[in-house]
C-alpha cells in the first residue's frame, strides 16, 4: 500500500474509531443523564415520603403524649375513686362495729337460754366485719378489672353483714 492510501486507511480507521468513541460517549452520557434523573426524582419521592413519615411520627408522638395524659388522668380518677370507696367502706365498717357494740349491750341484759346463741351469732358477724376491715386495709391491686371485682365482692360482703346485723336486731326485739 502506498503511503497515501495508508494514511487514508488510517484516517478512516481513526474516523471510525472517533465515531465509535462518540457513540460510546453519547450512550454513556445518555445513560448517566437517565440515571441522574431517576435518582433525583427518586430522592424527591423519598423526601415527600420522609415528610409524610415525619408527620406520622409527630402524630404518634402527640397521640402518645395524649395517651400518657389520659393514663395519668385515669390513675388520678382511679385513686380518687379508690379513696372515695375506702372512705365509704370504712364508714360502713364503723357503722357495723357500732351495731355490734349496741347488740352486745342488749344481749348482756338478756337472761335466757338464747343469750349464748345470740353471743355466738354476734361473734361470727363481728369476725366477718373484722375480716372485711383487714381485706380493705390490705388491698393493693390497681388493675382496673381486679379493682372492679374486689369492689363488687367487698360491697356484697359488707351488705351481707349489715343486713344480718339489722335482722339480728329485729330478732332481739321479739
Amino acid at each position: 500500500m502506498p503511503k497515501g492510501e495508508t494514511f487514508v486507511a488510517l484516517n478512516l480507521f481513526v474516523i471510525q474509531k472517533g465515531i465509535i468513541m462518540k457513540k460510546t460517549i453519547l450512550i454513556a452520557t445518555i445513560f448517566a443523564f437517565i440515571a441522574g434523573t431517576a435518582s433525583v426524582s427518586y430522592g424527591q419521592v423519598h423526601d415527600q415520603n420522609a415528610g409524610s413519615e415525619r408527620e406520622n411520627i409527630q402524630d404518634a408522638n402527640r397521640k402518645g403524649h395524649d395517651e400518657k395524659q389520659n393514663f395519668k388522668e385515669a390513675q388520678r380518677n382511679s385513686a380518687f375513686e379508690y379513696q372515695k370507696f375506702k372512705k365509704e367502706a370504712d364508714n360502713k365498717i364503723r357503722s357495723n362495729e357500732q351495731r355490734i357494740a349496741n347488740l352486745k349491750t342488749k344481749i348482756s341484759r338478756i337472761h335466757s337460754r338464747e343469750k349464748t346463741e345470740y353471743q355466738k351469732n354476734l361473734r361470727v358477724l363481728e369476725q366477718k366485719n373484722t375480716r372485711l376491715k383487714r381485706k380493705l386495709a390490705s388491698y393493693k391491686e390497681r388493675e382496673q378489672n381486679k379493682w372492679m371485682s374486689f369492689k363488687r365482692e367487698f360491697v356484697h360482703d359488707a351488705d351481707e353483714i349489715s343486713d344480718a346485723l339489722k335482722d339480728f336486731a329485729v330478732g332481739n326485739k321479739h
